[in-house]
């Protein structure tokens, strides 16, 4: 029949029905037929086999073909989703999904070494006092397509955090608070991080240069490649420990562009992750952060502070209650400062101490 050419022309991608939606539109289409004109569907017959109502047989082929296409139509419409129909997007994927769209644009990367410069910050408490204070140093990590690695780190400065902190430690006479520039001249420079753990994403995840550079770029395949590292017992669900895989892929990994959008394309999937906007990172540069919900038991959550405007992290924040502090306290972060390919060698400090290079 010319009018299912028609409608395959007009709908070619419209899903198949269910069997359920199929028996739901026969019924009303046929039973509206059957009110529409009973006679053109029922005839008794006269004695001595004599036809009559031929024109009501007609009527019959015509009504059967209208409700044809009525029903097929009818199914299409069942068949496709209403507008408010449609999956809600949530926030955490409306905006991961702008960030991917701006990093899959990046061109490849080009380069010998792939230099990491970050800033690490961590809250404890003072060994002798107990009050809070917040330690800063920076980090550099460079990868080589050599396979030569490099690092070294530098403790900058350690200061009371908080105004009762701060209060507590002038009372103590300001005393000079350590780790910090100028607190060990002899080791000023060190290695505070394995270089073979350098592309470690997760526990039972660890992979070469190679490998990262040629993982998936599309979200589902990343995915199910990565979990081909989760370990058989781990006390994490598979999902809590995507969470840190896909955190540190995306923020402190050579990964190619494309990689690293369908990395955030997959952590914006995963149950939990919430949206914090008109926030920013540890030191205060404007973002929206990414919060993903603590692992099971545990009370610290990660949030991937993005650029809006590059769709680059800014920062890795872990955030958790701590003794006299807001509950929402960040209590360790990895601020991104600079992370490029290059085609310097590095120069380690002199004096770098414990596996500055591999």
């Amino acid at each position: 029949m010319r009018e299912f050419q028609v409608i395959d022309e007009v709908m070619p991608d419209v899903p198949p029905a269910s069997p359920a939606q199929l028996a739901a539109a026969r019924a009303r289409v046929f039973g509206a037929a059957r009110e529409t004109n009973p006679a053109t569907v029922e005839r008794v017959r006269p004695a001595g086999g004599v036809r009559r109502g031929g024109h009501a047989g007609h009527g019959l082929v015509a009504v059967l073909a209208a409700a044809a296409v009525v029903l097929v139509i009818t199914i299409m419409m069942v068949a496709v989703p209403r507008p408010g129909e449609e999956p809600a997007v949530s926030p955490a994927q409306e905006v991961l999904g702008v960030a991917a769209d701006r990093l899959a644009a990046q061109p490849p990367a080009t380069g010998a070494y792939w230099r990491l410069e970050t800033q690490e910050i961590i809250l404890t408490k003072d060994s002798a006092k107990g009050y809070p204070v917040q330690e800063r140093g920076n980090n550099v990590l460079v990868i080589g397509r050599d396979g030569h690695r490099y690092t070294w780190y530098e403790a900058v400065s350690t200061a009371p955090y908080g105004p009762a902190a701060e209060r507590a430690w002038k009372k103590a006479g300001s005393p000079k608070l350590c780790p910090a520039r100028g607190c060990d001249p002899n080791g000023r420079f060190y290695a505070r991080h394995p270089l073979d753990r350098a592309l470690k994403l997760a526990d039972g995840l660890t992979l070469t240069l190679s490998e990262l550079l040629t993982l998936p770029q599309e979200a589902t395949a990343l995915r199910a490649r990565l979990l081909e590292g989760y370990p058989a017992g781990s006390e994490l669900s598979r999902e809590q420990w995507l969470v840190g895989a896909g955190v540190k892929l995306v923020a402190q990994t050579p990964a190619t562009p494309g990689t690293r959008a369908a990395g955030y394309r997959m952590l914006a999937a995963l149950p939990g992750a919430g949206v914090i906007d008109g926030a920013g990172d540890v030191l205060g540069r404007q973002g929206v952060i990414v919060q993903f919900p603590p692992a099971t038991p545990g009370v610290v959550r990660t949030q991937l502070v993005i650029d809006r405007q590059s769709g680059e992290p800014l920062a890795i924040q872990q955030v958790a209650p701590f003794s006299g502090l807001s509950e929402d306290t960040v209590w360790m972060a990895t601020v991104i400062k600079r992370p490029y390919w290059t085609d310097i060698r590095p120069v380690v400090p002199s004096g770098c101490r414990n596996g500055c290079t591999s």
